[in-house]
């Protein structure tokens, strides 16, 4: 779960900061006043462009200069600038928030458009400092490559689309509409200068964050909040069995081919989708990518009748299989041939929920490792290509062939081919094009074996 929030406004009171600091400065030294008391920024409240165009007798251009050193003026004063970027506080129940969303293990970004913090010099310098221990401050620990400053909102509004957030917290009206229009969620903090916002009912609005987590709930879903939460969970679990990682590979290390190929850091959800020859294929795949990937398994798995580890009935193996696999956030399946009443419809929609989080789901379509004599695969079963097409997600395919009979350090070869999206294809033509793929695939394994072998034959001959 990524949750961008905004400083100026959104997490700090903005407007208030404004009246009670601003509005008797212009008036005082300048002998302006309020035009729109409504607004946000200091030069819409006065009005300055038109104010100096009417004092000097300039053009717009020229004003906006005046414009300008006012404002500058205004914010270059050290006891004002550390009170508003570094000492001014939280709104209620953003702290609270922070925290608890950390704790969750939410990653957290902070996207501001605040003025002199992108400037290459000493004054940039300080108000990014002041603005990373401003979060301190506020007992909220931040890392500092999670904040992103931009010098206008257009480049804002650009950035948080990049970063492709689940929940953007924003004040701005403008801000919010083209977020909202990209497709992104975001929750507003209301205030008098976005009451436009109002009349969107789409958009959630809060008056604090101590309304944040039910409005979190809001605008997500229930169901996808608790699937985030799953996926958090499943993540740490991984973390800390992945220090097997290194003993797996060393045990069996695996020749790759194509490893270019391997999709992992992209913002999109990945089928992957290998032939099977081994209980433990999933277990080398993984180890490989060194990411979690949620694969569907038997459902005897989970049950603990059966284990991963060359099908041992072993109950301390079979158990260690069972809570693994569903602390993973493995989904079970059921066989037809198995259960003739078999029903996954919830693994499949689960399937959906989590390659809709741009999560790696593992599939192997042939749904066994047994295949008839004298066959490269068994039948793939087509529905992934329907988990992909619903889901705009990729499709890895992988040829796994194992080699144990020659003996070598090596006991698999697996081959990542190019991944690709459905896109315009149809379902039979990403079908025909995966089995196309695979089969191109597993030739390729083929012709490297056979060069171990002979390599290895060539050897023999020459003792």
């Amino acid at each position: 779960m990524k949750i961008i929030l905004d400083i100026d406004g959104t997490l700090t009171d903005f407007s208030k900061f404004i009246k009670d600091n601003a509005i008797s400065y212009f008036k005082d030294n300048y002998n302006m006043k309020v035009i729109y008391e409504d607004e946000l920024e200091v030069e819409d409240i006065f009005d300055m462009d038109n104010f100096f165009m009417k004092k000097y007798n300039c053009n717009i251009d020229e004003a906006k200069k005046y414009t300008k050193e006012a404002l500058d003026k205004f914010w270059v004063n050290l006891p004002r600038f550390i009170k508003f970027s570094l000492l001014n506080k939280f709104k209620l129940g953003a702290s609270e928030f922070l925290k608890e969303c950390e704790k969750k293990g939410y990653t957290i970004e902070i996207h501001s458009s605040r003025a002199k913090t992108t400037d290459e010099n000493i004054i940039g310098e300080v108000c990014r400092k002041f603005t990373y221990l401003q979060c301190l401050f506020n007992g909220v620990h931040i890392k500092h490559d999670s904040f992103h400053f931009y010098k206008n909102d257009e480049e804002k509004i650009k950035g948080i689309q990049k970063s492709n957030p689940n929940v953007v917290f924003e004040d701005k009206s403008e801000i919010i509409k083209n977020l909202e229009n990209s497709g992104l969620k975001v929750i507003c903090l209301s205030e008098k200068y976005n009451e436009d916002i109002l009349e969107n009912k789409n958009i959630v609005k809060i008056k604090d964050f101590t309304e944040a987590s039910d409005a979190l709930e809001k605008v997500l879903g229930k169901k996808e909040l608790e699937i985030i939460n799953r996926i958090i969970n499943s993540d740490d679990f991984y973390k800390k069995a992945r220090m097997v990682i290194p003993i797996i590979m060393n045990k069996f290390k695996p020749i790759i081919l194509n490893g270019e190929n391997l999709l992992k850091d992209i913002n999109s959800g990945i089928v992957v989708a290998p032939n099977h020859r081994s209980t433990l294929d999933p277990l080398i795949i993984t180890s490989i990518y060194d990411k979690n990937i949620h694969w569907a398994a038997l459902k005897r798995f989970f049950d603990g009748k059966d284990s991963i580890f060359n099908n041992s009935k072993n109950k301390v193996l079979c158990k260690i299989t069972s809570k693994s696999f569903k602390k993973f956030e493995y989904f079970p399946i059921e066989r037809l041939r198995d259960n003739p009443n078999a029903k996954n419809f919830n693994s499949i929609k689960n399937m959906t929920l989590f390659l809709n989080q741009k999560q790696m789901v593992g599939i192997f379509p042939e749904g066994t490792t047994n295949r008839p004599e004298g066959q490269d695969f068994g039948t793939f079963d087509p529905s992934f290509i329907s988990l992909a097409k619903n889901t705009n997600s990729y499709i890895q395919p992988i040829t796994v062939l194992w080699i144990k009979d020659l003996e070598l350090e090596n006991k698999l070869i697996v081959n990542f081919k190019e991944p690709f999206k459905l896109d315009n294809l149809s379902k039979e033509e990403a079908y025909e094009k995966y089995l196309k793929i695979q089969k191109e695939g597993l030739t390729e394994n083929t012709d490297y074996y056979n060069k171990l072998k002979n390599a290895k034959i060539l050897k023999i001959n020459r003792k």
